[in-house]
């Protein structure tokens, strides 16, 4: 009797085992990154699977979801922890289920190839991911499969993530960029960089009617009172975001704006947020502190690109 107890209670611990094995891990996380509890309040939700023994036993499968439950991104890991860094080939996905890209991740950053598609399904670009953040430009063509550039050499152009305008063209040579570039910065700026075999030489921003932007120049601008008497009114004026409050949100919010040649700004945009209310709150702040005293090149009056930091804390 005992052992028949023995090799049943076995059984059921060998049960247990094998179906912890075969489960799966569910996370659901913002856009930024940030775990939270319920699908409801995620952007996205991450299924990390056993690894599948019959491709690589070491490497955990991890699959992206959208909020609709359409595949968005198909990858590896070697953990599978909320913290797993991708790992191996990646396949990603547009919500209509068609390829996005394809390329190879290496403890998290891509590496190597990448080849990306059009929303048709068409193919768009191919680039080799280098170290640093540096890629080497191969081919390009426009959503009508004319090809731009091919081998490094040629024209090039850059979509927003809807593909509904371009935000930066040039020229390529040897797999670099080579003279004028236009990168959009924003709705109404755009950077005019001049690149000299793959290195940035000059730049110069213009708004949508081609007035120069000035950055930097010889005084900058500045509120009135200075440094001090900005974050003094920053301190009095702004209201912590309800949203913020309740999730604990904190950090550092950066807004880029215009001080034009009257000190008036304008084009004030969240060039870097934290999300919960705090990014409008801190255009809103901006927004409120103008006028400015214009900054000036040549001792006259210009319009200057320039940017702040808004923080948002809690105290204990």
């Amino acid at each position: 009797m005992i052992k028949i107890v023995i090799a049943l209670i076995l059984s059921l611990f060998l049960y247990s085992a094998s179906f912890a094995q075969q489960s799966n891990l569910v996370y659901y996380l913002t856009n930024k990154g940030r775990l939270v509890q319920t699908k409801d309040s995620a952007d996205y939700s991450m299924v990390v699977s056993p690894p599948d023994s019959s491709i690589d036993k070491t490497m955990y499968v991890v699959r992206e979801y959208d909020k609709n439950g359409k595949v968005r991104l198909v990858t590896g890991s070697k953990t599978n922890d909320v913290n797993l860094q991708y790992w191996g080939r990646y396949v990603a996905y547009y919500p209509t289920g068609k390829k996005k890209s394809t390329g190879t991740f290496i403890d998290g950053k891509l590496s190597g190839s990448r080849v990306e598609y059009y929303p048709t399904g068409k193919f768009y670009n191919s680039i080799n991911c280098l170290p640093g953040d540096r890629v080497l430009y191969n081919t390009c063509m426009d959503s009508l499969g004319k090809t731009l550039a091919e081998n490094g050499i040629g024209d090039w152009i850059d979509f927003n993530e809807s593909f509904t305008k371009i935000i930066a063209q040039g020229k390529i040579t040897n797999g670099v960029r080579v003279g004028e570039w236009h990168e959009k910065k924003n709705d109404t700026v755009t950077k005019i960089n001049n690149y000299n075999n793959g290195m940035l030489v000059s730049s110069d921003e213009v708004d949508t009617i081609g007035k120069k932007v000035f950055k930097p120049v010889e005084v900058v601008p500045s509120f009135p009172g200075g440094l001090e008497a900005f974050y003094q009114f920053i301190g009095k004026n702004t209201k912590y975001p309800r949203t913020a409050y309740e999730n604990n949100t904190s950090g550092k919010v950066i807004i880029s704006f215009v001080v034009e040649r009257d000190g008036s700004l304008t084009d004030v945009k969240v060039k870097r947020g934290i999300g919960d209310g705090c990014d409008e709150e801190a255009m809103r702040i901006i927004k409120l502190s103008s006028p400015w005293i214009p900054g000036t090149q040549g001792g006259k009056p210009v319009r200057v690109a320039y940017s702040v930091p808004i923080s948002f804390g809690l105290s204990n």
